[in-house]
């Protein structure tokens, strides 16, 4: 079984189609099963039997591709990943307009977690469980982009936008506390009153009358 994908020959104008092995299709899928399960059954509950047969391969043919359990569920978090820049955008839009920036961040950061909710809830559930290799792992993704929200405010407080006595790293980690803790929310109960486009533009109200010279 053969997939194409492309890569861009520095010689061709056209991109040139690229075949993707059988193992790493196969790895793939085992990926894929592996987000399911995981979210489904939770991170104790998940058995590698499980996911190999969710994949339609045996234990063997899974742990060809992964060393162990622990092993795929660092992989499972790490390729449903997205970069910093990706989540939070360019300097250069950040110093032009902080307010719709931060919008824009909002949004995104919740679809994100929208999107894997069910991973978000059992990491949530079981994150204090889990081992430390795979904490660590979940810790070096968050760490950057909370890295990168706090060096786009410094740039803002230094242009004098941003009071100078605020606590950064507290205002960043308040900030994305409410967004993940609205997602969750609104996927148990319902927006409620409003919609979830009112309470994301709120936050950011909120946030910048907070931190606003």
């Amino acid at each position: 079984m053969q997939v194409n994908t492309y890569i861009v020959n520095s010689n061709q104008t056209n991109p040139a189609p690229r075949t993707r092995s059988y193992g790493e299709l196969t790895r793939q899928r085992i990926l894929e099963a592996a987000e399911r399960v995981f979210s489904r059954d939770g991170f104790q509950g998940a058995t590698t039997r499980e996911i190999a047969r969710e994949a339609g391969v045996n234990e063997v043919t899974l742990f060809r591709h992964f060393r162990s359990r622990d092993d795929l569920l660092r992989e499972t978090i790490l390729c449903h990943s997205i970069s910093a820049e990706d989540l939070i955008g360019p300097r250069s839009e950040w110093e032009r307009d902080l307010p719709g920036q931060l919008e824009a961040y909002v949004r995104k950061y919740y679809e994100m977690l929208l999107e894997k909710e069910a991973l978000v809830r059992a990491v949530v559930g079981e994150g204090r469980l889990l081992p430390p290799a795979v904490r660590e792992t979940l810790m070096a993704k968050m760490v950057p982009v909370r890295a990168t929200l706090i060096e786009r405010l410094e740039a803002a407080k230094a242009a004098g936008y941003v009071k100078p006595d605020v606590d950064l790293g507290c205002a960043v980690d308040i900030l994305r506390d409410t967004v993940h803790t609205g997602m969750l929310r609104h996927t148990m109960y319902g927006a409620g009153a409003y919609s979830v486009d009112i309470y994301l533009r709120t936050i950011v109200a909120i946030f910048i009358q907070g931190i606003h010279r």
